[in-house]
């Protein structure tokens, strides 16, 4: 039988754990570990009573220094399902300023 899921994928994932400041509406900031990356989004890891709702626009940071003298960019994103293990979000097109 075929994963419907994998075959809507635009794009590969990545194994990737590091820290991301977590900007939602409504609720202080906070610092989650992702678990996977693509070029079109993050799993990000979070407790069920936790989770943004599906479609909740949300901005995130890399929380650690990248290098350079520009801190990491804000990036937009809306949170596009629940996982077992937390929530997958879409970057938006634009990254925020």
């Amino acid at each position: 039988m075929m994963n419907l899921v994998s075959d809507r994928r635009l794009h590969p994932r990545l194994p990737f754990e590091v820290e991301v400041e977590l900007y939602r509406p409504d609720c202080p900031t906070c610092v989650v570990r992702t678990e996977d990356l693509s070029n079109g989004g993050v799993l990000l890891l979070l407790e069920a009573t936790d989770r943004p709702a599906i479609g909740t626009q949300v901005r995130v940071r890399v929380s650690i220094p990248l290098g350079g003298d520009d801190g990491a960019p804000l990036v937009d994103a809306t949170v596009v399902r629940h996982t077992d293990d937390g929530v997958a979000i879409r970057f938006d097109e634009t990254p925020a300023s």
